[in-house]
C-alpha cells in the first residue's frame, strides 16, 4: 500500500491538456478548471462532527449562464474520519445526459498527512446508464460516471471537482435554476455563484436560511454570489406534506411571472402536429358511442388511460415536448405529456374546451411559493370545461371508474393551466361538492351458542380514489392471494380464525363503488367465567387510516393522508337475550385536522358500536402535533374494547353484572 501511495504521489499534479476518453458509446474528459471559475479554499478540519463519520468541509457550485454553452461547476471536499466513512464515501458518482451535455472532470485528489496525491486516472472510472426511473416506465438517457477511489484510509481528505456543459434545449434561452443549501449533516463552507449576461434581470430568492449575498458587475457579466461559513445539518423528520420543503434552498429565475412559463409551455404543445388520420378515425368511433359531451369525454379519458400504456421516452427535448397524437396512437404508449396531449386533442375535436395543466407531485400547491420557472413541475394533467363544469382529468391513471366529474386526482392542490388567454393561469384544484373518498366497514358477529364458533361476516365498501385502489389491487393479485392476506390480517386479532369461503367482490363502475365481502368463523371467541362471557373487538379500519408520523417531536408539519371519511361498524347478533351493560354516551373528539365520533347501543338481541373518522386536512402543523397525537391515543383506546355479558339473562341484573357495573363506575 505504501508503494501504491508513493506511485500516486509521483503522479500528482494538474491536468496539462484536455484528454477525452470513450467508455462504451459515451465520452467524458479530464481538463483543467475553466477560466471563469473562482475555486474556493477548503476549510481546515474541525474534527469529527458528533454523530457523523464524514466531515463535509466544502460544497461549491458555480453556474456560467453567460456562456452560450450553459456550464455548471461543482467542487466537494470532505474528511474521512473513520473506517465507516471510508466504506461509505470512497466512491463518487456524477450524472449527466450525453445527448446534450458534456462532462469534464478537473480534480480528484487524496490528501494524507499534508501530502496531496492526484488519483484522477481513467481506469478508475466507469460510465453506467442506470436509468433510475426505469421501474416507473421512464427512460431519460442519463449516464452516471462512477469512480472507485483506491487506497483510502481513515484520516484522509478527498477533493474533487467537475463541470457539466450544456443543458436541455427544450428550456430555450431563459435562465433559471435552484440549489439545495441545507442537508442532513453539517457543511463547513457552502457557496453558489451564478454568472449572467449584463442585460438579464435575474430574480433571486433564498428560502429558510441567512446567507451572505454579493452582486458584482464586470464588463458584460453580472455575478451573483451566496455563501455561508457554516450550515448546520437538519434531521430528516419525514412524512412531509408535498408543499413543505424541509431544507433551505436558493432559486433564481429570469421568468417574471407564471404567464411567461405558460407561454413557454404553450409554444411546446403548440408546435406538435395535431393532424392525424388515425386521430380523426378515433374521434368518429368515440362519437358513435357517446350521445353527450360528458359521455364522449368519459370515453376519451378511458381510451387514454386504458388503451395507451404508460411509457416515457424522455430523451432530449422530449423530456417536456410531447410526441404527436399520430406517433402515440401508432406506438400505443406515451408518458404524462403524450397522453395528456392526446386527450386534449380528442376533447377539442368534439368542441370541448381543454388545456394541458402543469402540476407537481413533489411540491403540490407549494409551487406558487417559488419563483416562476419550469422547474416547479413534474407532471401534467388535463383541465376541461364540460357542460359548464370544471373537471380535472389525469390520463395516466388506470382503474378509475364512475362519472367524469368524479375522476379528478386532487392531491396536487393547484396547477398551471397552459392557456395564454387566461388572466391568471394558476388554478385551484379543489374537489367538487361531495367529492371525497369514503370507506365503510361493517363487521357482523353472529352467535348461536357461547361454546360454539362465532360466524364473522365483513363487508367493506369503498368509493372515490379508495375504490380505484381496491380495483387496482384486485386486478394485480389473485383472489386466492387476497384471501390469504385478509385472513392473516384478522389472525393478528383473532389467532384461531378460519376462512369459511374465499373473498368475493362487487365492482360497481357506474358509481365507482367497490365492495368486498369476507366470511370467517372464530372458535373459542368468548371467554367464560361463571355466568359471564367476555369478547374483544377492534375497529381496525379507523386505525388503518389514522396516520401517525414516524418522528413525533418535530419542527415540520406532518402529512396524514388525503381527506376522507371512514366508518367502522361492529354488530354482534345474539341468539338469546343477554345481560349487557352499555354506556351509550356518544364519544366526540375534534381537532383542526381530524374529527372522531363513536357510540354503542343494545337493541334487543343486537349490539352495535359505530366509530367514524373524518380526516379534514391532509396535514398537521407542528404547533398542533402534541394535541393531535394525544387525540390519536384516545381514539386508539376507544376502538379497542371488550364486552362482558351475563347469560342466561335475568329480569334483574345478576350479582356478577352488578359487580361489573360498580367496577366500571
Amino acid at each position: 500500500m505504501r508503494l501504491l501511495f508513493l506511485i500516486l504521489l509521483l503522479a500528482a499534479g494538474s491536468v496539462q491538456a484536455a484528454q477525452t476518453f470513450t467508455y462504451g458509446q459515451f465520452q467524458y474528459s479530464f481538463s483543467d478548471v475553466p477560466a471563469w471559475v473562482k475555486p474556493a479554499k477548503t476549510p481546515k478540519s474541525r474534527g469529527k462532527p458528533q454523530g457523523q463519520s464524514t466531515e463535509y468541509a466544502l460544497i461549491d457550485t458555480q453556474v456560467n449562464a453567460a456562456s452560450q454553452n450553459f456550464q455548471r461547476y461543482k467542487a466537494f471536499s470532505y474528511y474521512l474520519h473513520t473506517s465507516q466513512a471510508v466504506s461509505e464515501n470512497s466512491e463518487l458518482e456524477i450524472t449527466f445526459n450525453p445527448e446534450y451535455q458534456q462532462l469534464a472532470i478537473h480534480q480528484l485528489q487524496l490528501i494524507r498527512d499534508g501530502k496531496t496525491v492526484n488519483v484522477l486516472r481513467p481506469e478508475i472510472f466507469r460510465l453506467l446508464q442506470k436509468e433510475e426511473d426505469l421501474r416507473n416506465g421512464i427512460y431519460h438517457g442519463a449516464v452516471t460516471a462512477v469512480a472507485i477511489i483506491p487506497d483510502t484510509r481513515p484520516g484522509d481528505r478527498l477533493d474533487y471537482s467537475y463541470t457539466i456543459s450544456g443543458r436541455n434545449p427544450v428550456y430555450g434561452n431563459k435562465i433559471f435554476g435552484a440549489l439545495n443549501f441545507g442537508w442532513g449533516v453539517d457543511v463547513g463552507y457552502s457557496r453558489l455563484r451564478v454568472l449572467v449576461p449584463r442585460d438579464v434581470k435575474l430574480q433571486t430568492r433564498v428560502h429558510d436560511l441567512e446567507l451572505n449575498y454579493k452582486k458584482r458587475r464586470k464588463g458584460d457579466t453580472v455575478e451573483h454570489t451566496w455563501e455561508a461559513d457554516s450550515v448546520a445539518g437538519r434531521t430528516d423528520e419525514g412524512d412531509y406534506p408535498p408543499w413543505f420543503v424541509r431544507y433551505p434552498f436558493i432559486e433564481y429565475s429570469e421568468y417574471t411571472s407564471w404567464q411567461e412559463v405558460v407561454a413557454w409551455a404553450e409554444d411546446l404543445y403548440g408546435s406538435v402536429d395535431a393532424n392525424s388520420a388515425e386521430l380523426d378515425k378515433l374521434v368518429k368511433q368515440l362519437q358513435k358511442k357517446a350521445k353527450t359531451p360528458r359521455e364522449y369525454a368519459l370515453a376519451a379519458l378511458e381510451f387514454s388511460q386504458e388503451q395507451i400504456r404508460y411509457l416515457g421516452l424522455e430523451f432530449g427535448e422530449n423530456s417536456h415536448l410531447p410526441h404527436s397524437p399520430a406517433v402515440v396512437l401508432e406506438n400505443r404508449y406515451g408518458d404524462c405529456k403524450d397522453k395528456t396531449n392526446l386527450l386534449v386533442q380528442l376533447l377539442r375535436k368534439r368542441g370541448i374546451d381543454a388545456d394541458p395543466t402543469l402540476v407537481s407531485f413533489d411540491f403540490g400547491r407549494g409551487f406558487t411559493e417559488f419563483l416562476p420557472s419550469p422547474l416547479a413541475f413534474d407532471h401534467v394533467i388535463v383541465h376541461a370545461q364540460i357542460d359548464g363544469q370544471q373537471v380535472w382529468l389525469d390520463p395516466t391513471r388506470t382503474h378509475q371508474a364512475g362519472r367524469i366529474q368524479d375522476r379528478g386526482f386532487l392531491e396536487f392542490g393547484k396547477g398551471l393551466i397552459i392557456n395564454n388567454e387566461r388572466a391568471d393561469p394558476v388554478a385551484e384544484i379543489a374537489p367538487l361538492e361531495g367529492q371525497i373518498d369514503q370507506i365503510d366497514v361493517t363487521e357482523t358477529f353472529s352467535t348461536a351458542r357461547f361454546d360454539q364458533p362465532v360466524k364473522l361476516r365483513i363487508e367493506s365498501r369503498y368509493t372515490g380514489d379508495q375504490a380505484n385502489y381496491q380495483r387496482y389491487f384486485f386486478n394485480s393479485n389473485s383472489v386466492a392471494e387476497i384471501s390469504d392476506k385478509f385472513l392473516n390480517f384478522y389472525a393478528k386479532i383473532y389467532p384461531n380464525i378460519r376462512r369459511n369461503r374465499a373473498v368475493t367482490f362487487d365492482d360497481n363502475r357506474a358509481f365507482n363503488e367497490f365492495t368486498i365481502v369476507e366470511q370467517y368463523e372464530i372458535p373459542e371467541f368468548f371467554t367464560a367465567q361463571d355466568n359471564l362471557y367476555s369478547s374483544t373487538y377492534y375497529a381496525s379500519a379507523i386505525e388503518q387510516y389514522l396516520a401517525q408520523p414516524q418522528t413525533i417531536r418535530r419542527e415540520s408539519p406532518a402529512a396524514i393522508g388525503q381527506p376522507k371519511r371512514v366508518s367502522h361498524r361492529i354488530v354482534v347478533e345474539f341468539a338469546n337475550d343477554v345481560e349487557l351493560y352499555i354506556d351509550s354516551t356518544p364519544v366526540v373528539k375534534q381537532q383542526p385536522a381530524v374529527e372522531y365520533r363513536s357510540r354503542s347501543q343494545l337493541i334487543g338481541k343486537r349490539f352495535e358500536h359505530r366509530a367514524q373518522l373524518w380526516v379534514k386536512k391532509s396535514w398537521v402543523d407542528s404547533a398542533n402535533m402534541a394535541d393531535y397525537l394525544a387525540l390519536t391515543k384516545e381514539i386508539q383506546q376507544d376502538i379497542d374494547f371488550s364486552l362482558t355479558l351475563g347469560y342466561p339473562a335475568n329480569k334483574k341484573p345478576s350479582a356478577a353484572i352488578n359487580a361489573l357495573v360498580d367496577a366500571l363506575q
